[in-house]
């Protein structure tokens, strides 16, 4: 587990894992920053990876588009919750938490991981023994949510006013919601690409 995680980290600055952290990073901005929506999101994300890894979803094409819908519309409810006419339309602190994850889940099924030697064995062995296989992967799915972490820490170290909050609420949903487009047109694949280049 402990190798495992060190990769993580290390694979912190290839990019192509921005294809699950710029949106569940979005949405921690969207929910204001709230603890819980932190570790909502860190769940989200682990448990993904693992169902990921050991290749338990397989989503088509057509499923793949489909699953921005539920991204936008968690986000939308975490970030623009005006739009609605409220002020807050999930008040309870759990339900916020259950909504970042939801989103870590979903986006660690757009994966294509740069595989790595420890990630490598993960995704070699995880479909045939999954058990054995979840420390390590609960390891790396933690090592690459480091910058995660770090932004529900700044949101405690530094919180921002309400107008700050508020903006900032409002970008994370509307980034969030342009990705989601982007991959329900069918431009997933051209992203992942473009990401892989750049990390060249």
């Amino acid at each position: 587990m402990i190798d495992a995680f060190v990769e993580g980290v290390r694979s912190i600055v290839q990019v192509c894992h921005l294809v699950i952290l710029a949106p569940v990073a979005l949405s921690i901005v969207a929910a204001r920053g709230r603890w819980l929506a932190v570790v909502g999101a860190l769940a989200g994300v682990v448990l993904g990876g693992w169902f990921f890894a050991a290749g338990w979803f397989t989503p088509s094409d057509g499923m793949l588009r489909l699953s921005a819908v539920p991204l936008i519309a968690a986000v939308v409810v975490l970030g623009a919750p005006r739009l609605f006419g409220r002020k807050e339309i999930i008040r309870s602190p759990v339900g916020v938490g259950a909504l970042t994850g939801g989103v870590g889940l979903l986006v660690t099924q757009w994966w294509r991981p740069c595989v790595g030697e420890e990630l490598g064995s993960i995704l070699t062995n995880t479909p045939d023994q999954p058990w054995s296989q979840l420390l390590p992967t609960i390891g790396f799915m933690l090592g690459i949510s480091l910058p995660l972490i770090a932004i529900g820490l700044a949101y405690v170290a530094w919180p921002p006013g309400p107008a700050a909050a508020t903006r900032l609420g409002w970008a994370g949903c509307g980034l969030t919601a342009v990705l989601g487009v982007s991959v329900i047109a069918g431009q997933h694949g051209e992203i992942v690409s473009r990401l892989f280049q750049w990390s060249q």
